[in-house]
């Protein structure tokens, strides 16, 4: 008798599983699978949105990105520019915030939405109202600074010198789930090493080296990653900053920009931002491998 409601049970629960997992199945052939393979053979042909046919041209897309496209390689640049120095700034500012956010002070929940709230707006939104901030004639950024006395006042995202700054400037603001991720490592550190850590006389600077980031240098080591890849696909602020086109001449012209305007505009070619989507994703995989060989250097294994 218990075997056969066992029996049962186990049917019931087998079917439940085959119902909700087989939709997030179905999902991912859909919406993640086919679009990977139907992107591959993308890559291989002369493909456009009004051609009448497609013609198979075996590596010439891949060739002609690696030896013919100068935009290819300076939009790669600037993907890498940005994604290193805005990833430095959004590590720094993600982790300061969640020590701060880690306090024992009064109203400690209400500060920390507030400081996540803004990560809840659509980014197409924020990098408007950003771009309005940095106006150079009526933002209010160079207000403030015309209020102090600046002479010269900056063109931020108006000026080819700048712009790329500016962006950075701007993406640096992007700590929201890194400080969440910061912060839940932070609190997941027992409080009687501190306590023992100040019986001994250690200062809170060393408190930090010695407890606080060698015990968080798994999340350290995931926010790096999840950073890097943000910044080399960052497609929304370079689009309204650069009106979709890399302007100022061609100095907010990101990667994924320069994709998009291959693909979607005249003369539509699908094929060749195909094979440069995935020549990008291997510059990103191999990045990745990259952090993860750096990661033996900093990354604290035995956490017990």
């Amino acid at each position: 008798m218990k075997k056969a409601n066992f029996k049962k049970m186990y049917h019931k629960e087998y079917k439940y599983f085959l119902m909700f997992g087989g939709i997030a199945f179905i999902g991912f052939l859909l919406f993640y699978l086919y679009p990977i393979i139907r992107t591959l053979i993308l890559s291989f042909t002369d493909k456009t949105i009004f051609s009448s046919e497609t013609n198979y041209v075996k590596m010439e897309n891949y060739l002609y990105a690696l030896t013919k496209d100068e935009f290819f390689f300076k939009s790669i640049k600037l993907s890498l520019i940005f994604a290193f120095f805005s990833g430095i700034f959004v590590l720094i500012t993600s982790l300061i915030l969640a020590l701060l956010l880690n306090s024992k002070v009064k109203f400690i929940g209400v500060f920390r939405t507030i400081y996540f709230i803004p990560f809840i707006i659509p980014s197409f939104a924020i990098g408007a109202v950003y771009k309005n901030l940095f106006n150079p004639a009526t933002g209010l950024i160079n207000k403030i600074l015309s209020f102090f006395g600046a002479k010269e006042l900056p063109l931020w995202y108006i000026s080819p010198s700048s712009a790329l700054m500016t962006m950075i400037i701007i993406s640096s603001m992007g700590f929201g789930v890194k400080m969440l991720v910061f912060l839940a490592a932070l609190q997941g550190i027992p409080k009687n090493l501190y306590e023992v850590a100040e019986l001994e006389g250690a200062s809170k600077a060393r408190q930090f080296f010695h407890i606080t980031l060698p015990l968080i240098s798994p999340m350290l080591f995931f926010n790096i990653i999840m950073i890097t890849i943000d910044g080399l696909k960052s497609f929304n602020l370079a689009f309204v900053m650069g009106n979709g086109q890399g302007w100022p001449s061609n100095s907010t012209l990101l990667f994924p920009i320069y994709m998009f305007m291959t693909a979607f505009n005249m003369p539509f070619r699908l094929g060749y931002a195909a094979a440069m989507a995935w020549l990008f994703f291997l510059i990103i995989l191999a990045l990745t491998g990259m952090h993860f060989l750096l990661s033996k250097f900093y990354v604290e294994k035995d956490l017990d």
